[in-house]
């Protein structure tokens, strides 16, 4: 009864404008998120009857994310569990945020929620971080402000296709300080998102910034729209030999970034104790946590 399509930016396009159907607000449902990692998920969508149906691999096993008409939930529940049993898989919806989860509870009462700490997005008040005000954020502070001295005649500007292959390079050399360990799947994965990416930019719409000192790409940073308050900053990538090089990107691409996003999410940790640290100490407005609902069978 559905008739999934890869996702790709033409796919995923009925996921720009949902109207007033019920959607999570995570990062990795997004249309630049669905694309870029469909190498990996291998993610798809489908439309059914006006709601949106997103399929994609979660280790071996097939998940869905939903964007749905409240009267219409039970109906298409009833159906993507009907596609995950002809794949040998329970019901899984992924991404179920807080504000959300009472519709899925209410249609399916089967259905039992978990959420993990490592999942769960980093989502930040745009103005606190185009500001970096208050004594949280003095550290931050103390990193732009060095970067600035030590480099006062750096240059912002906005990426486009001619600074590609020089963040590519710049990916290239930031995963190589790790030789000794070799390349994880982590880095491989992630660099093919990248390429992705920047081949599909202007379907993405995504948008990004660098910072360039004498010339040298030292920084780069890209994202895209979540909703029309909230973006996503799905990639930033600097060279640590120019200390605070990772302050001033996050901070001028903020402040460049369109007025209408009121909020910055910047994804999640993975559980990596230095990456949970980095976005912790920007001091997250907001843990989003993002349920998973399973039914299990003998439900």
């Amino acid at each position: 009864m559905l008739t999934f399509q890869p996702c790709t930016p033409e796919s995923c396009a009925p996921l720009r404008n949902i109207g007033d159907l019920v959607s999570p607000h995570g990062c990795d449902t997004s249309i630049i998120n669905m694309c870029c990692w469909q190498h990996l998920y291998k993610g798809h969508i489908a439309q059914y009857k006006g709601n949106v149906v997103l399929r994609f691999l979660h280790g071996n096993h097939h998940a869905y994310s939903l964007r749905f008409r409240p009267e219409m939930l039970r109906e298409l529940l009833d159906v993507v569990e009907q596609d995950a049993a002809a794949h040998g898989d329970p019901l899984r919806i992924f991404g179920v945020n807080a504000d959300i989860i009472n519709y899925y509870l209410e249609a399916d009462t089967t259905l039992r929620a978990t959420f993990s700490e490592d999942y769960s997005d980093y989502v930040y008040a745009r103005q606190a971080l185009a500001t970096l005000t208050g004594h949280k954020l003095q550290s931050k502070r103390n990193f732009l402000n060095r970067f600035r001295r030590n480099y006062p005649d750096y240059q912002y500007k906005p990426l486009d296709e001619s600074d590609m292959q020089a963040c590519l390079d710049l990916d290239k050399s930031w995963i190589n300080k790790g030789i000794d360990l070799g390349h994880t799947d982590d880095e491989i994965n992630e660099r093919k998102t990248i390429k992705y990416v920047f081949e599909h930019w202007h379907k993405l719409s995504a948008t990004g910034g660098t910072i360039y000192v004498d010339g040298q790409l030292v920084a780069f940073t890209y994202g895209a729209p979540i909703n029309g308050n909230t973006f996503d900053v799905c990639v930033e990538k600097a060279d640590t030999a120019f200390e605070g090089a990772y302050a001033v990107i996050n901070n001028e691409f903020v402040n460049h970034l369109p007025p209408q996003y009121e909020w910055i999410n910047r994804e999640e940790d993975l559980g990596l104790p230095g990456l949970r640290q980095a976005k912790t100490t920007y001091h997250p407005a907001e843990k989003l946590h993002k349920y998973i609902l399973v039914k299990s069978r003998e439900s």
